[in-house]
């Protein structure tokens, strides 16, 4: 991983040197002495016995050297400020750069993309009081063209607080719906956060399996029980929660069921599910103009709980159903989850049903922050509730991409910016003493991330590879004498002063960059040994 790096970079002074006319004395894929080289021209290629790197030597280069006068237009000394600043910015541009390839074979990979289909509708959100039924599918946004979720993601994001115009295609009709995206700052659990819009809807519709928990309830005594996956309803098939919700309404009376039931054995060292297909009538009861049937979605139930865990000391148990927070319905796992995120220092009052409880459980919980290690061996501060839902969302539905390679570029270029501007903001808070100084890592993390990686697979190993690619751009792009941004800095100097910066001061620089670098060197030693060795 360092030796391909360091000669990505080392390949970018190459090529911008070679371009500019500087004569190229040496080109080493690798340090030490030579095993093998060869002399082109005027430049010695060589492969040296340490792997970790390499290097370009350029004539010139060095200020002590003494350049031959018929080679003084060809030295890297001599060359117009412009020349130099170019030849000295093309290794860490080439590093920056190198992500963009391997984004874009990645992105190249993809044949299609999630569609600009409703998959469910979030209750009491603006889509749900908009009218907005899953099944749904977004043509237009503001007059603007909509095909894949992704489309759909960015109008909404770019748009929150104001007032949109979707325009939605249902079965064979088409119909307009209005919303304003209220302004969501998502969170999850390992501390990330981003903000986006959010109008209430989810592309990976939930899949219509039921929970059942009154044993007296129509659901029951038709012989439906927790973990039935509906298949269809009075003969129509249905593909989601949702559409199985407007199913039982239109069918309230006497209606078959047909269903999927899980079944589970041991193989062998593992465990098989299969689904056994079931008939059932369900018979729905009538209460003060609501239709009872006894079902609610799985994913309101508690699939398990952490031990020792605020939820586990609250008392909830695998098999209770959730159904209110601080008074307000549970209607959604996603939901739950993102208001116990949003405010995690908050105490909550979580309500909750038990199969055979005569009445409501209730407690007041409050989540609590763990230290957590990566897999890389990063520590992280993780916000633990400590119970879980197992209902995994359906695929929604795909469409064809229409421009594969004008996609890939793209994407490739996007994915490559935000990831430097992120890498860009660690460094300054960094710089600022905003992040911890443990955060900084050496050799021993470069080669667990790699081996991790690694084990992984060629794709995960090049995605690592992309990211240390930019982290080794911008940390030479840093104004520290000797690396590639003090000579920048250098140069920047050169051009306000109209005249180069004595080499009595380039040595005291470079001295400086010097003792800059061992610091960072002896810190990131002295992290990597307590987080690896002595963990």
């Amino acid at each position: 991983m360092v030796g391909l790096l360091v000669t990505i970079h080392e390949l970018g002074h190459f090529i911008a040197a070679k371009a500019l006319g500087v004569r190229v004395l040496r080109f080493s894929l690798g340090f030490g002495p030579p095993l093998a080289r060869v002399r082109a021209r005027e430049t010695e290629y060589q492969i040296g016995c340490v792997p970790l790197g390499g290097y370009v030597r350029m004539l010139g280069e060095d200020p002590s050297e003494t350049v031959p006068e018929e080679d003084r237009a060809r030295s890297f000394s001599d060359r117009p400020l412009w020349h130099r600043l170019i030849v000295v910015f093309a290794g860490p541009a080439a590093n920056l750069l190198f992500p963009i390839v391997v984004y874009f074979a990645f992105f190249a990979g993809d044949r299609d993309l999630p569609a600009a289909v409703v998959g469910d509708v979030l209750a009491g959100s603006p889509a749900a009081a908009a009218g907005v039924e899953s099944g749904d599918r977004v043509l237009e946004i503001n007059d603007r063209r909509v095909r894949t979720w992704e489309d759909l993601e960015q109008m909404v994001d770019a748009h929150a607080g104001q007032m949109l115009r979707f325009k939605l295609r249902r079965a064979d009709k088409e119909l307009y719906a209005y919303m304003a995206p209220k302004s969501h700052i998502l969170r999850d659990r390992a501390g990330g956060s981003s903000e986006q819009g959010l109008i209430g809807i989810v592309q990976a519709p939930f899949p219509p399996e039921i929970g059942v928990l009154d044993p007296t309830s129509p659901a029951a005594r038709a012989g439906l029980r927790t973990g039935d996956r509906i298949v269809s309803v009075d003969g129509r098939p249905v593909e989601s929660f949702g559409a199985l919700g407007r199913a039982l309404r239109a069918s309230w009376k006497r209606t078959p069921i047909a269903f999927l039931r899980p079944e589970r054995a041991p193989l062998g060292f593992a465990e098989i599910t299969w689904y056994r297909p079931m008939l059932a009538d369900l018979v729905a009861e009538k209460h003060e103009g609501r239709i009872e049937t006894g079902i609610a979605p799985a994913e309101l139930f508690v699939a398990a709980v952490t031990p020792d865990s605020p939820a586990d000391r609250a008392g909830l148990r695998p098999g209770d159903l959730l159904v209110s927070l601080d008074g307000q319905p549970v209607t959604h796992w996603l939901l739950l989850e993102q208001t116990l995120l949003a405010t995690p220092e908050r105490t909550f009052h979580l309500t909750w049903r038990r199969a055979g409880a005569a009445a409501e459980l209730a407690a007041d919980i409050r989540q609590e922050h763990r230290a957590a290690v990566d897999e890389y061996g990063g520590d992280h501060d993780q916000i633990v509730f400590g119970a879980i839902n197992e209902v995994h969302p359906l695929a929604g539905e795909r469409v064809p991409i229409e421009n594969r390679f004008a996609y890939a570029a793209a994407h490739a270029i996007d994915r490559t910016a935000a990831t430097t501007a992120l890498m860009a903001r660690g460094l300054v808070s960094l710089v600022r003493g905003q992040l911890p100084r443990d955060a900084v890592g050496g050799p021993i993390m470069v080669f667990r991330m790699a081996s991790v990686s690694g084990h992984k697979g060629w794709d995960e190993f090049l995605l690592m590879l992309a990211l240390i690619s930019i982290n080794l751009g911008l940390i030479n792009l840093l104004p520290i004498p000797i690396l590639d941004g003090g000579h920048l800095v250098m140069f920047a100097i050169e051009a306000v002063r109209r005249r180069r910066v004595s080499p009595r001061v380039q040595g005291g620089f470079v001295m400086a960059g010097l003792v800059v670098i061992v610091s960072l060197t002896v810190l990131a030693m002295r992290n990597d040994i307590v987080r690896y060795l002595l963990h």
